[in-house]
């Protein structure tokens, strides 16, 4: 085993800390242009953090397991954090009416934050 239970944890907090700060800052940005702009950038980066977290709290939770099982659960948490994530982009658009433009915004800065936390060593 290359790693331990740890450092996926640590990891875990790393990619749900950074991609929250950057939308933060993203969200104080966007506030230049509206407070729906602000709100928008904040509710889809928060989607993207949250469901990251819930992927990963999924796919390292359960213990060791047969290598079928561990994949399933991958498998699951993958889907389930971009239901998570649509779920919250459907919600801005569709309920709030909340502007497309700073919600996929909020997406793609979480996302490359959350991948550049998960690269950094």
């Amino acid at each position: 085993m290359l790693n331990s239970g740890d450092t996926g944890r640590r990891l875990m907090l790393r990619a749900a800390v950074y991609p929250l700060a950057a939308v933060a800052v993203l969200a104080l940005a966007f506030l230049l242009m509206g407070p729906k702009y602000a709100v928008a950038a904040l509710v889809s980066g928060v989607a993207v953090s949250a469901g990251g977290w819930v992927a990963a709290r999924m796919a390292l939770g359960g213990g060791v397991q047969a290598a079928g099982s561990a994949m399933t659960r991958l498998i699951v948490a993958v889907v389930a954090k971009w239901v998570l994530v649509f779920g919250a982009l459907a919600a801005g658009v569709l309920v709030f009416k909340l502007p497309a433009l700073a919600l996929l915004a909020g997406v793609a800065v979480g996302l490359m934050f959350q991948v550049l936390a998960l690269a950094r060593q």
